[in-house]
Order: C-alpha cells, then sequence, then structure tokens
C-alpha cells in the first residue's frame, strides 16, 4: 500500500471535497466558454474556429463518416480520435464546408463534441485527485486535483477539436490500473491495462513509452516479478492496436500504427547549428505549418532526396537518418537542445501552439492565476521530482514504491518524448496530471512541516518552496515561447477567411481589415516569423464575392520576398524589413536573390519564396520599382516566374505569371506557350482566359481568342474588362470574316 508524502498512511478523499473540487472545475469551463462566445476580438475568432490539426481532423472525420477515406499509405497520425469524431459524424452531419479554404466554425454537432470534452476534463480531475490521494494523501489529491481543474491550458485545449481530453483521461485511467497491478491486482487488470494503453497509442504514440515501462516493472522487482500480467498487458495492448496495423499492412507497409516519428524527431533536431532551433515546432517547410501539409512535405522531401517513391517505414527511417547525421555532426548542440526540452517540461513559461495558452489568459484575468499555467507547480513539481524519492526513502527505509514509480513513470513518457522530437503546449499537456499530484505532495509537506516542524524546518519550507519559481523567474528560455505573435497570425488567418466568404461588402472590408492590422500585428511582434509575413500577404490579396485586393499587396510580397531570402541565406533582414518604404525592400531582396543558401534553407524555404515570386510577377509591370527601367522589371518579373516553377514545378499559378511577363515583353508566341502549360497543369480562372485571349487576339487569330474569351465570361459574367475584350474579338473576327 502506497503512503503519504512523509510515509504516513495514505487517507481517503472526502467526497465532499472532491465534489468541490468538482464544482471549481465545471465553473471555470463554464466561464471558459462564456467568454470565448461573447468576445468580438481575436479571443473569439481564434476559439470559435477551427485551425491547424484541428481542420486536418474534422477532414477525416467528414471522409470517414461518408466511407470515403481511402489512404494509399500507412497512417500518418494517430487515427482513433479523428475516426472517433467520424462516427459521430456519421449520426448527426456537421454543416457543410463551402470549400476546403472555408473558415470552420465550432458549431453544431462540434459543439457537442466540445462539451462531451469539457465532461472528460472533470474525469481528468477526479481521476487526478484520486490517484494523488493513492500515492501521497487526501490532501495532496485534493490540491492535485485543483490545479488541474484551474488548468487554463487544459482547459483550452478541452475547447479544440483536438484528442488532449481523451488522451489525458485514457493516460490517469492507465496510471491507475498500473499502480493496481504493483499493489497485486489479477490478470483482468493486467487485460484491461494493455487495451487501455493500445487505445491509448492510437491517440498519442508516445504511449509507447508508457507500455515499455509498465512491462518494464512488471518484468523487474518493483516490488516483484509479474511475467505473466507483462505478457497479457502487452498481449492486450497488440490486439488494441492490429487495426491500425492490419490497415498498414493491406497498403504494403509494416508499420504497427504510425509513420512520423522520423519527421517528428528530425523537426526537433534540424541542420542549423543554432540550439535555439528545434526546440518547438517548426514545420518542414516554413509557411507549411498546418498538418494537411506535414505528411505531404516529410514523403516530398524524402522521396526527392531517394529519387524513388517510398513507403511510409522507409520515409521514417530516412527522416531517423538525418537525426543521426546531426548528431553526430554537432553532439554538443544536440544535448543543449535535449536540456533545453527537459527544461521546458518544468518552466512557468507556456510553449505556443495553434491556440496559444498565454493569448487566451491576457483576455481571461479571472483564470490567469499563478496555477492556471505553471508558473508555480511546474517548478514545484521539479521540487517534488527532486525531493520525493529521497524523502519516501528515508521514511520508509525502502526504494522507490509503486505509487511514486507511477507518477514519476507517467512524467517520464512526457519528457522523453519532448527530448526525442520538440516541445508544444499539446505534447507538454500530457504530463499536466502527474506535475499537478508532484506539486501537490509538496505542498502539503511545506504545509506539514509550516504547521508541524521547528523554526529551522519552517525556513527550509519556504525557501525550498520559493527557490524554483525564483529560478525560472530569471532564467528565461532562449527558444520562441511567450510570443504572442503565432496567436495574432492565426487570429489573422482566420479573420481573411471570413472576409473572403463574405457577401456583405462592409462586413467582408471589417473582417479584411482585421485580418491585415492582426498580421502586422505578430510581423511587429516578431519580424522573422514567416506565417505572419504571409498572413499579411493573404489578407492583402484576399478575394471574395464582395472583396478585391489591395495595392498593398506588392509591397507585402515584396516583404515575405525578403523574409524568406534573408532566413536562406542568414543574412541579417530585420532592419529592412521595418523600413516603410517598398523601393528600400525590393532592392535588398533582389540582392539576395543570388546569393547562395545555408545547408537545409532552400526546402525550408522553398514554399514562401515561390509564394511570393508568384504574387510579385502578377505586380511587377513598367514603372512599379523605382530603381529600375521599365525592362529591368519586366525581366526581373519573368525571373521570379521561373524561380517559382523551379522551386514547385507543378504550381501552374507560376505558368500565368510567366505568361503575363512575357505578354508585357511583347513575346506573344511563348506567352501563349506559358499560358497553354498553364491549363495544363489545371488552372482555370478568368484572368488566365482573359490574357490568353488578348494573347490570341494581338496574334491575329480573332476566331481563338473569341472562343477562350467566351470562357473568361463564363467564369466572370459581370466583369466589363472581360466583356469588352470579347466585343474587340468578335469585331476583329467578323473583320477577318
Amino acid at each position: 500500500m502506497s503512503g503519504a508524502a512523509g510515509g504516513e498512511p495514505r487517507g481517503g478523499l472526502r467526497v465532499t471535497w472532491l465534489l468541490g473540487v468538482l464544482l471549481v472545475a465545471l465553473l471555470v469551463r463554464v466561464g471558459f466558454e462564456g467568454t470565448l462566445l461573447t468576445d468580438d476580438g481575436p479571443l473569439g475568432s481564434l476559439g470559435t474556429h477551427l485551425l491547424g490539426d484541428e481542420r486536418a481532423y474534422d477532414a477525416f472525420a467528414r471522409e470517414s463518416a461518408a466511407g470515403t477515406l481511402d489512404r494509399e499509405r500507412a497512417f500518418y497520425q494517430e487515427p482513433l480520435y479523428a475516426w472517433l469524431v467520424g462516427r459521430v459524424y456519421a449520426v448527426v452531419a456537421p454543416e457543410a464546408v463551402a470549400e476546403e479554404a472555408a473558415a470552420i466554425p465550432r458549431a453544431g454537432v462540434r459543439w457537442a463534441i466540445i462539451v462531451a470534452q469539457h465532461l472528460l476534463g472533470l474525469v481528468v480531475v477526479w481521476g487526478t485527485a484520486t490517484l494523488g490521494a493513492r500515492v501521497f494523501g487526501a490532501r495532496a489529491g485534493l490540491l492535485a486535483g485543483l490545479i488541474v481543474a484551474l488548468s487554463g491550458p487544459l482547459v483550452l485545449h478541452e475547447s479544440m477539436l483536438l484528442k488532449a481530453s481523451l488522451s489525458l483521461v485514457v493516460l490517469v485511467a492507465a496510471l491507475h490500473l498500473w499502480l493496481d497491478l504493483l499493489e497485486g491486482a489479477g490478470r483482468g487488470r493486467a487485460v484491461g491495462l494493455g487495451l487501455l494503453l493500445g487505445v491509448g497509442v492510437l491517440l498519442r504514440g508516445n504511449l509507447y513509452l508508457l507500455l515499455a515501462l509498465v512491462v518494464g516493472s512488471l518484468l523487474l522487482r518493483l516490488p516483484r516479478r509479474r511475467p505473466i500480467q507483462a505478457g497479457l498487458v502487452l498481449t492486450a495492448a497488440l490486439v488494441a492496436i492490429s487495426p491500425a496495423t492490419i490497415h498498414n499492412l493491406r497498403r504494403g507497409d509494416l508499420v504497427l500504427t504510425t509513420y512520423q516519428a522520423g519527421s517528428n524527431a528530425a523537426i526537433g533536431q534540424p541542420a542549423l547549428p543554432d540550439p535555439q532551433l528545434g526546440i518547438i515546432y517548426a514545420p518542414l517547410r516554413a509557411g507549411r505549418g498546418d498538418a494537411r501539409y506535414e505528411e505531404q512535405d516529410a514523403v516530398a522531401l524524402a522521396e526527392a532526396a531517394e529519387g524513388r517513391a517510398l513507403k511510409g517505414s522507409e520515409v521514417s527511417s530516412w527522416w531517423w537518418a538525418r537525426v543521426r547525421e546531426r548528431v553526430q555532426a554537432d553532439p554538443g548542440v544536440a544535448l543543449v537542445r535535449v536540456v533545453e526540452k527537459l527544461v521546458h517540461l518544468f518552466h512557468g513559461t507556456e510553449v505556443p501552439d495553434v491556440k496559444d495558452w498565454a493569448f487566451f489568459a491576457d483576455g481571461m484575468p479571472w483564470l490567469a492565476t499563478p496555477l492556471s499555467d505553471m508558473r508555480w507547480f511546474g517548478p514545484w513539481a521539479l521540487l517534488g521530482v527532486l525531493v520525493l524519492p529521497w524523502r519516501r526513502r528515508a521514511s520508509t527505509g525502502r526504494g522507490l514504491d509503486p505509487g511514486l514509480l507511477v507518477v514519476l513513470g507517467g512524467l517520464a513518457v512526457v519528457a522523453l518524448s519532448l527530448a526525442l522530437f520538440y516541445v508544444m503546449g499539446r505534447y507538454r499537456l500530457t504530463a499536466v496530471p502527474c506535475l499537478a499530484i508532484l506539486a501537490g505532495a509538496m505542498l502539503d509537506l511545506g504545509w506539514r512541516g509550516l504547521v508541524h516542524g521547528g523554526a529551522l524546518a519552517r525556513v527550509v519550507v519556504v525557501l525550498g518552496a520559493l527557490a524554483p519559481p525564483a529560478l525560472f523567474a530569471v532564467l528565461p528560455l532562449s527558444s520562441d515561447v511567450g510570443g504572442h505573435h503565432t496567436s495574432w497570425a492565426n487570429a489573422s488567418t482566420v479573420e481573411r477567411l471570413l472576409a473572403e466568404l463574405a457577401t456583405d461588402p462592409a462586413v467582408a472590408v471589417h473582417h479584411r481589415d482585421r485580418a491585415l492590422a492582426w498580421a502586422d500585428r505578430a510581423a511587429t511582434l516578431e519580424p522573422l516569423f514567416p506565417t505572419a509575413a504571409r498572413a499579411r500577404l493573404s489578407a492583402c490579396e484576399a478575394r471574395g464575392p464582395a472583396l478585391d485586393p489591395l495595392p498593398r499587396a506588392r509591397d507585402a510580397a515584396w516583404r515575405l520576398l525578403l523574409l524568406m531570402e534573408g532566413i536562406r541565406t542568414g543574412a541579417d533582414v530585420v532592419p529592412t524589413l521595418r523600413d516603410p518604404d517598398e523601393a528600400t525592400v525590393a532592392r535588398r531582396a533582389v540582392e539576395l536573390l543570388g546569393r547562395r543558401s545555408l545547408q537545409g534553407m532552400d526546402d525550408y524555404t522553398a514554399a514562401l519564396r515561390a509564394s511570393a515570386a508568384r504574387s510579385l510577377g502578377s505586380y511587377l509591370k513598367p514603372g512599379t520599382v523605382p530603381y529600375l527601367d521599365d525592362g529591368q522589371v519586366l525581366s526581373l518579373a519573368l525571373g521570379l516566374s521561373r524561380l517559382s516553377l523551379e522551386l514547385e514545378p507543378e504550381e501552374g499559378l507560376a505558368w500565368v505569371q510567366q505568361g503575363l511577363a512575357l505578354k508585357r515583353m511583347g513575346r506573344l508566341d511563348e506567352a501563349e506557350a506559358a499560358y497553354r502549360r498553364a491549363l495544363e497543369a489545371g488552372e482555370d480562372g478568368v484572368a488566365l482566359y482573359n490574357n490568353l485571349g488578348n494573347v490570341l487576339l494581338e496574334l491575329g487569330r480573332a476566331d481563338e481568342a473569341v472562343e477562350v474569351l467566351r470562357e473568361a465570361v463564363a467564369r466572370a459574367p459581370g466583369d466589363p474588362r472581360v466583356a469588352r475584350n470579347l466585343d474587340r474579338a468578335r469585331e476583329a473576327a467578323a473583320a477577318d470574316g
């Protein structure tokens, strides 16, 4: 039987106190949702729309519900949560999404899922409190439950279409069952634990580590060997994950569940020697952090390097090989990264995510208490890791007892995950129950020291309690944590999507103006943040039923190109980015175009360099660059279109831009060829048909021009310019006839 923090017998939780903690948890969640639903600013935009992985889960669930999910490869991400959401969608269909890029509201059946996740959050509070009481006593358990009840990051992630709440329920339940087995429970619990861990692996792959710890603890003398139970746990876990394994085998790939580990590890150990890079998530290609692109890029980069198609297991192995090369090339940098990641596990500063807790906390001061994030209980938990095992041994005369093993083991799973991969709000969230239990035990221990100890004991307790928070207060992490620029940029994206969907001109302009202002704010906070620069360009270029692009789009495109050229070459471009003069920015960007790239930066910057180059291809015409003559401007436009095609050969819009540059240069035959290539690549916009029709008209092929311009009118029946061009072509055709 486990004891309290100092070796005293454990005590039962008072039901009334536990119900009080659950009531606090419920009120916090109701208040949080109420704030989101009534906020007309960035909190409301972010909190009530799907972003990042939420959109990927929603798309997977829709396909699953419709029976159209047909993956050619093994699973890349854990499939269970999205599959469960799909089962819900099959019963109650979500509202239709107008287009792939549309803003998806958290509404209808999704709202019911969010409510269910908040209720699962209450289960996590209950499970944490009862586990803490089992290991360290009733008071420590209640304190742990209160910490989880007030955890702002936990509440935030419960309000998103993400697996955090469900995976935490599975984790806490698994820790209870693990403790049962270590305390002598029978084979039925072993089978239940194995099935639960298998389900957990299908939610979060890092629970493989917990499975290994459980099996190892049962095979070792902790407190005595239980090989039969170990075999049952492992077998039941394999049975639980077998549907995913069978799915993967049918795709010709021997992958137990998913193959994303290698690319995630590579994100955590990038090629550049800066030890600050690789601590938090950064996409394999800048500007493509959305989960919809992550698998595409991981596969594309590996296959391009190998020159052949690869299975999922081969893709993961290729990325693991890159990790080994980087660690061997600079083990010191790799070690510093790992240490900083482990410090993040306990540090009081929350790590930014798609929706950042620190950003939401600013708008919810009633919830932004020292216990709502890890400013205090993270350092106390670290103190618990250092003190509690020693104290337990001193009090009982035994080594690590089962209860403490379970809590520290659960924490070790997250620590190993961060060390192998990277830090993100959702990844650290898995550690909250164990951190809360350790912090609760230290608070209980400190209270008893203050009440029952002597003067010296009280001084030691006070210093011990204050030392870790004080240490972290003066130990700022060098990585990008606590910055609001991520959330401002993502809020800008939501507003831009709403602007493009709006049919009322005033509403569209309102959303577009907010998108641009919030993107500017993100770029001001962090000038070297590619997502902010891309969001600004997207806001300027927003098109919709009641919206046209802004003239400022050209300046935004130059700034995005300069930023990506600076990242690619390692040049310091921040002073120029802060310069308000577009010509200064353009000159510096052009200067960097011919410079050599830093190692690994070509692939990383390719997507956004291509995007900026395509945009500039549309805007560069005689007179748009003050320090270049007309011929040089058109040559630059043509060069940028070719750069875009070099970086992304399958992108048809670059052929449109190349055709436009060639048309302006008077090279009509080449312009026609470029426009034809755009059609072959699948481009189908009104500008393409209009420009091709004009080229054909100038080439004296009026009959062909009429046919092409009819296609343009069909796509924009109310556009007077296109109608005039069609009239001109008809007149020319009639004259020829």
